[in-house]
C-alpha cells in the first residue's frame, strides 16, 4: 500500500475532485461526441483537406469519441489511473499540436489546459486513495493477511 499516501486529508480529497472533474469533463466531451456523431464527423474533417498532409488521419476520426470515452470511465473511477492518464496525455499532446498545426489556437490552448490537468494528476498519483486502485490493492492486503494468519 506504499504506493498510495495513507491518509484522508485535504490533499486526496483535492486529488480525488480533479480526478473526477477530468473525468466528468472527459466523458460529456464523449457522450456529446457520440451523440451527434454526424455533426462531430463534419467538424473533425473540415479541419483536413484532401491534398493535405495530414490527410490520413481522416480515417482515424470515428474512433475519437470512443477512446475518449473509454479513458474517461477509467479516469473517473480510478481503475488503472496512471495508464490512462498517460494515455490520454499522449492523446492530448497529438491533438494540441495538431491543432496548433492547423491555426485553431483556441482548440489548441483547450487542449493544452487539459494536457497540464492531466500531468499534474500523473505527478500526484500518490494521492489517489479514493479509486479503484486503491480498493483493490486494499482488498489484497487484507486478502494476504488472511492467508498469513491461518494455521498450517
Amino acid at each position: 500500500m506504499s504506493r498510495f499516501y495513507p491518509k484522508s486529508d485535504l490533499r486526496t480529497l483535492l486529488y480525488a475532485a480533479l480526478r473526477i472533474g477530468l473525468g466528468l469533463y472527459l466523458l460529456i466531451h464523449a457522450v456529446i461526441g457520440l451523440m451527434d456523431m454526424d455533426n462531430f464527423m463534419l467538424t473533425a474533417l473540415s479541419y483536413l483537406e484532401e491534398d493535405s498532409s495530414i490527410a490520413f488521419l481522416a480515417y482515424l476520426t470515428p474512433i475519437i469519441p470512443f477512446m475518449e470515452f473509454f479513458l474517461a470511465v477509467m479516469i473517473l473511477t480510478g481503475i488503472y489511473t496512471k495508464a490512462a492518464l498517460q494515455w490520454a496525455t499522449g492523446i492530448g499532446v497529438f491533438f494540441m499540436l495538431m491543432f496548433h498545426y492547423l491555426d485553431d489556437f483556441p482548440s489548441a490552448l483547450e487542449h493544452a489546459y487539459t494536457v497540464v490537468i492531466k500531468l499534474t494528476l500523473i505527478i500526484g498519483i500518490y494521492y489517489n486513495k479514493f479509486s479503484l486502485d486503491y480498493y483493490n490493492l486494499w482488498n489484497v492486503k487484507k486478502e494476504v493477511k488472511t492467508i498469513e494468519q491461518k494455521p498450517q
